[in-house]
């Protein structure tokens, strides 16, 4: 079977890359500028239909903007939260359901693919 031509598209004129462009010739080095830019590259990339070569690296850039967006050094040491043990258990209870009502959806799907 024959697929599209896939097609990637960026906006000049969309504020992002409007402001992108003067981040990037105030300074060429701008970490956020470029987190950014490789997150808008590789997000058209899935979108118009990409496969994208290193994932990890999409999610790496990601953190890293979330975490300048919230304030929070990204390199900051884990806190161990302790977490009462009735919160514990309702959790693992609902982690439980959850995945029988995974599995019960995906035997449904198998058995529709059947027919």
């Amino acid at each position: 079977m024959m697929s599209g031509r896939k097609t990637l598209e960026v906006n000049p004129n969309h504020p992002v890359v409007v402001d992108l462009l003067e981040k990037v010739k105030s300074d060429k080095e701008n970490p956020a500028a470029v987190d950014t830019a490789q997150v808008l590259f590789q997000t058209a990339l899935i979108e118009s239909g990409y496969d994208i070569a290193d994932p990890t690296a999409l999610v790496n850039c990601v953190y890293r903007l979330m975490s300048k967006e919230l304030g929070v050094d990204p390199d900051a040491p884990l806190k161990e939260i302790e977490v009462p043990e009735e919160e514990e258990e309702a959790e693992e209870e609902d982690d439980k359901a959850e995945e029988e009502s995974e599995e019960d959806a995906e035997k449904e799907e198998t058995d529709k693919e059947e027919l």
